[in-house]
């Protein structure tokens, strides 16, 4: 097949990362595939290389690219106030039309909403091209800021989303709360005709040549520490600033040698350095390109976050290198650290109603570790079995049978 992989930008993210894995995975098992980006202005060109090195990637380029900023500052600064706006949309329709029919595409794979929007656009003209769209989690995301009325919430979001939707022809979710912008009573009838497929996202965890600079010897790490440690978005609400007080705590009950490192960056993550520079045992690692390369080094993986996450990378990850588990209990993170045979690799603390996630149930599940050796090591020991369900061979052979099955739909239709 030919195959067009959309996102809406390529930066660090769950859904970025995923959609240029599944492009390299997809050109390694037979098909022609080719990434589009709907900002040129927001690609991470090393992360390109380093996740989708084989794929061919398309982005539209503006004769000015000054004017194009300008384009895309005032579509923000509009919909930031209310209003709908489109500036650049006329060009990147007539630009991603245009790709389309040169590389004779046969299906699109859409990741993100604003991605799949614009796909859905180009091909209300295209209807023998099928659209197939993975849920990261930010269609609920939208909708509920737009039901809370929060400033960042996409104008006339409900209207926008019946008639992105109406023109899908299939869905891969993440898990079950996926589905919620997908309900009748929020687009009513308009998603009757779509496929659905809840189908995990693949990783294929390499070590790069920069794990070097990550070992414990190089992190002056003691060989006997027992090594916390958390991968994700430098935002607050991932529980950088709980997970911090119960590490702190745990350091005034426990003998050990502890050591807690934290792999993110922002301007938050920034403040925080400032905040606990003087904590010893705890390391900002700031951005890493290849986080599994300091996963390597934990014993813990962490992920305290209060935000309605799905299927996170960090946990998958997690899991495939080997590390027991602590999480607040969201999405799919039961089910993912979860054995076939039933074991769990890891502590899952509850989910906050508001606020962020609870320092004292953070501490009690470290607590556990740092004292039963046993416990730590059983967790450690499922911990790749858990991880199994995320093999990429099995995500893309669910994925092609997906875009089959919708490219049959639209072939017997055709043909009624």
């Amino acid at each position: 097949m030919n195959i067009l992989v959309a996102v809406e930008e390529l930066r660090i993210g769950g859904a970025q990362t995923f959609a240029l894995r599944l492009a390299q995975a997809l050109h390694e098992a037979g098909h022609c595939v080719f990434l589009y980006n709907m900002y040129w202005q927001y690609t991470e060109h090393d992360l390109v290389k380093r996740l989708a090195p084989d794929v061919e990637l398309l982005q539209y380029h503006p004769v000015s690219k000054s004017l194009d900023n300008l384009l895309l500052r005032s579509d923000g600064w509009l919909q930031r106030h209310g209003h709908s706006s489109a500036l650049r949309l006329g060009s990147l329709r007539k630009h991603l039309k245009q790709v389309i029919e040169e590389k004779n595409i046969q299906v699109i794979s859409s990741n993100t909403f604003k991605a799949d929007q614009l796909c859905a656009q180009v091909l209300r003209e295209l209807p023998h091209i099928p659209l197939i769209v993975t849920m990261h989690g930010d269609y609920e995301q939208f909708l509920s800021a737009y039901q809370q009325g929060y400033a960042h919430a996409i104008p006339s979001y409900i209207q926008v989303l019946t008639e992105t939707v109406s023109r899908i022809n299939g869905v891969a979710y993440l898990s079950e709360q996926n589905l919620e912008a997908l309900q009748p009573t929020v687009v009513g009838a308009v998603a009757g005709h779509i496929h659905l497929r809840q189908i995990y996202n693949g990783l294929e965890g390499r070590f790069s040549d920069e794990a070097a600079h990550f070992t414990r010897e190089a992190l002056q790490v003691p060989a006997e520490a027992l090594v916390y440690g958390m991968v994700a978005r430098g935002v607050p609400e991932k529980g950088w600033v709980p997970v911090i007080q119960a590490f702190q705590r745990l350091q005034k009950e426990v003998t050990r040698p502890l050591r807690l490192l934290l792999i993110g960056a922002s301007q938050f993550m920034d403040q925080l350095r400032k905040e606990y520079q003087t904590e010893q045992n705890i390391q900002f690692l700031g951005f890493v390109n290849n986080p599994v390369d300091c996963i390597a080094s934990l014993d813990v993986g962490i992920l305290a976050s209060s935000l309605k996450e799905s299927l996170p990378n960090s946990i998958a990850e997690y899991l495939f290198c080997g590390k027991a588990v602590i999480s607040t209990d969201v999405g799919e993170i039961q089910r993912m650290i979860c054995t076939d045979d039933g074991h769990e690799a890891g502590i899952l603390i509850d989910f906050p109603t508001q606020g962020l996630a609870d320092a004292d149930q953070l501490y009690q599940a470290m607590l556990q570790y740092a004292t039963n050796e046993a416990l730590l090591q059983q967790h450690q020991t499922w911990a790749p079995s858990a991880f199994a369900k995320f093999d990429m061979d099995r995500c893309v052979a669910a994925y092609t049978s997906l875009y089959q099955d919708c490219l049959n739909a639209l072939h017997t239709t055709a043909q009624a």
